[in-house]
């Protein structure tokens, strides 16, 4: 049995991270930028960070971060996309470390084989464990959308089956993985960086990403409720994870993710504090 059918989450995952492009370090730089406004606020020097599923970390503020934290830990399931990462952070290589580690506990693998076989998923599903130490603050770097969907689409399985798998199965997935987050930062904050919509060829919205960018400026509560009424991925929502664990939202920040040519995503990072 090869890799896609034994782990198909596993190398969903691989194959992302090695499409990586020299270009994406300078097109990806506004969103890095708008990133590190964030964390900017949150990270304070003696803070031990985590930045989970971090792959290749292109839109990661790697180097201020890395300066700015007492020590960095880079958190995936693909250790060739770490390495990458940690070694393009040079002199300060040394404060930050590297942890391969499925965040979904092997969750995602055993629904998407149940997928692929044309049956449900086991009764019991491995239950969610803590990577490492605790930490002060805690990332989640763009990961809700990839924990499940990927694997479904590259199984080229039929739309109404990943439709239907997704919204079975995503949002307990995400709401699993939300709360090891949690779990993992019992006494700081956890950063929920989420791909909310994206506009691309044959993919339109009902509006234009500036027009939710330009009311988050003076309302961002609006913003969020018109974001709502797009055409929002199944079963990957961290704020609702976070509203079901009853974790308190502290910040939040909306920005353009301006992924390839003719592709963009409206980023929303959440950051929350569990009760």
């Amino acid at each position: 049995m090869d890799r896609a059918h034994r782990s198909p989450a596993h190398a969903a995952n691989a194959t992302r991270n090695a499409q990586t492009t020299r270009w994406r370090a300078a097109r990806w730089r506004s969103a890095r930028t708008a990133l590190w406004r964030l964390l900017d606020r949150h990270v304070d020097p003696e803070d031990r960070v985590a930045v989970v599923g971090a792959g290749n970390a292109d839109d990661v503020p790697l180097r201020p971060l890395s300066h700015r934290a007492a020590h960095v830990d880079l958190i995936d399931l693909d250790v060739a996309a770490l390495r990458r990462a940690q070694g393009r952070v040079g002199a300060r290589r040394r404060a930050l470390g590297v942890v391969v580690e499925d965040v979904t506990f092997d969750r995602a693998d055993a629904i998407a084989r149940a997928a692929v076989n044309g049956r449900a998923p086991p009764s019991t599903l491995p239950e969610p464990g803590r990577v490492g130490d605790t930490y002060d603050v805690v990332i989640a770097d763009l990961l809700f959308t990839q924990l499940l969907y990927p694997a479904l689409a590259d199984a080229r399985l039929p739309a109404p089956i990943i439709d239907r798998t997704m919204q079975r199965h995503g949002q307990p997935l995400t709401d699993a993985v939300v709360a090891w987050l949690h779990a993992s930062a019992p006494h700081g904050v956890v950063v929920h960086v989420h791909d909310l919509l994206g506009w691309w060829p044959g993919h339109p919205q009902p509006f234009a990403l500036d027009d939710v960018l330009t009311l988050a400026e003076h309302d961002l509560d609006a913003a969020l409720e018109l974001a709502q009424t797009g055409d929002i991925p199944y079963g990957c929502d961290p704020r609702q994870a976070c509203g079901a664990l009853g974790a308190t939202v502290i910040d939040t920040a909306l920005w353009r993710w301006p992924f390839a040519p003719g592709v963009d995503y409206l980023v929303c990072a959440t950051i929350a504090r569990e009760a």
